[in-house]
């Protein structure tokens, strides 16, 4: 969702986001417990340090250029991966590597199939990732990662995606109920059209959306559905 539109939506979404107009029990208890809880939780203290050790060393500019998980968006991507409590865990671009220790922090036995061809010049991801590389599969390649990933055995499964991937790709992990988050809709012009697309490609399922970031649950419990949320 372009600014100027989010703008326009504000008030819709932030009414929405209290649950108002939510007749989805499954919606209503995601948006209230998951998305807008306020009650700490205990890998907080870590996301924060994290986040903040780097905004300390880094500029605005260095920042943006590296794209670096806002504090407010790490938390979230915390809780959504605690509420599904995936063991396998797909992350389609390294980042700073925020986003893999938020995600891994959820439960001790996780793994993560992380796709990122330029990963080794990314100083500060394999810093951040370091504690963990025992937990963390590396892929240059795109079509092995998501095969290697739907491969492994899962009592659940969730993929993060940062970057712009095949259609074909992402389509197959919807079709296999992996759960997705989607970020940088509101930068990104490829990622807001493969999000359009997934939209599209769900027969069941929901999403929920701010325009900037989006979470997909193509569940076929659940009938379709979209919100766009003030998260």
């Amino acid at each position: 969702m372009k600014t100027w539109k989010r703008y326009l939506t504000a008030w819709s979404r932030h009414h929405r986001s209290g649950g108002f107009g939510i007749h989805s029990p499954f919606a209503f208890n995601f948006v209230r417990t998951v998305l807008r809880e306020p009650t700490p939780f205990y890998a907080y203290n870590g996301i924060s340090q994290l986040v903040n050790t780097i905004k300390a060393n880094t500029t605005r500019r260095k920042r943006r250029e590296m794209d670096l998980l806002g504090e407010r968006e790490a938390k979230l991507l915390f809780r959504v991966t605690n509420f599904f409590n995936p063991r396998n865990i797909l992350q389609m671009g390294a980042s700073t590597g925020v986003e893999s220790v938020a995600m891994l922090a959820v439960r001790r036995d996780s793994r993560l199939y992380l796709f990122d061809p330029q990963i080794e010049q990314n100083v500060l991801a394999v810093k951040v990732l370091q504690t963990q590389l025992d937990r963390v599969e590396c892929y240059d390649n795109e079509q092995v990662a998501v095969d290697d990933f739907m491969k492994a055995d899962s009592d659940g499964a969730m993929a993060l995606v940062n970057v712009p991937i095949d259609e074909d790709l992402i389509h197959r992990l919807l079709d296999a109920g992996t759960v997705l988050v989607m970020r940088r809709l509101n930068y990104d012009e490829a990622m807001r059209n493969l999000f359009y697309s997934c939209c599209n490609h769900m027969m069941t399922g929901q999403t929920y959306t701010n325009g900037k970031i989006a979470i997909l649950n193509p569940s076929p419990k659940l009938q379709r559905e979209d919100f766009t949320l003030w998260l």
